[in-house]
């Protein structure tokens, strides 16, 4: 009975990730799966579709105070912020602090400029592979096992290197999905961080690669090889989250 209660509930809990868009290619494609072979979850589904279109439908979003807002975007160099009395801005700091924590992984707090929206996509799958039992979809220090794993999963393979003898060895590799596309992710660790290297295609539209950052406490390098483009992310210390992105680059 109780197992049969927590598999219950474990399945509403993924039912809900899904629907929410929080779920990795394979559990989503799993679920997918579960939802068009049983009845029950696929009635789940309709009524947590309906009830998340009548919220959007009925519940207006509130809306962000107009000197709030021009407070943020002096912050994004957008405009400069209005001269208030201090007592205003310490309680305008406060009211920032607060929405910068509910907004999760949306604010970019560094250095050069990097597209914001692709940045903090890139941080969620981290966190979400994090939170996961394992950070990858296939686990491997072998290249020659993790290389040949992504293809016809994603547009591109990406280039894998093997740094174990710098210390920054090959863990796996896991599918993330970017602007609902399929993206190759290769994961790293050092010491007890996992790095996540992720190949994006270069387009226009997007800001020029070789941007250092920081989300969220985690650190964020991105540069351009060839028709990809690579963000490394990770909580490991700037210093030798560049030291691993100079070895990928400089490596045979």
């Amino acid at each position: 009975m109780v197992t049969s209660t927590s598999s219950t509930e474990r399945s509403d809990l993924l039912l809900h990730a899904y629907l929410d868009g929080e779920l990795d290619v394979s559990t989503s494609v799993d679920v997918e799966r579960t939802i068009a072979s049983d009845r029950v979850v696929a009635n789940k589904a309709q009524s947590l579709i309906a009830l998340q279109k009548v919220l959007r439908e009925k519940v207006p979003r509130e809306q962000i105070p107009p000197y709030l807002k021009s407070r943020i975007e002096a912050a994004l160099g957008k405009r400069p912020a209005p001269r208030r009395p201090t007592w205003m801005l310490m309680a305008a700091s406060v009211v920032v602090a607060i929405a910068l924590s509910s907004m999760s992984t949306r604010m970019l707090l560094q250095e050069t400029p990097i597209n914001s929206t692709l940045a903090s996509e890139l941080i969620d799958g981290h966190m979400r592979s994090l939170a996961a039992s394992q950070p990858t979809d296939v686990g491997s220090s072998d290249r020659h096992t993790v290389k040949p794993w992504f293809n016809g999963k994603t547009a591109q393979s990406p280039r894998v290197v093997d740094l174990a003898k710098d210390e920054f060895p090959l863990v796996g590799g896991r599918i993330d999905v970017i602007n609902k596309v399929a993206v190759p992710t290769l994961v790293y660790s050092r010491r007890r961080h996992i790095i996540s290297l992720t190949a994006v295609s270069f387009s226009n539209g997007e800001p020029l690669p070789g941007s250092v950052g920081q989300v969220n406490g985690f650190n964020i390098i991105s540069w351009r090889k060839n028709d990809n483009v690579y963000w490394a992310i990770s909580d490991l210390n700037e210093n030798e989250l560049k030291a691993f992105a100079k070895l990928f680059q400089e490596a045979a």
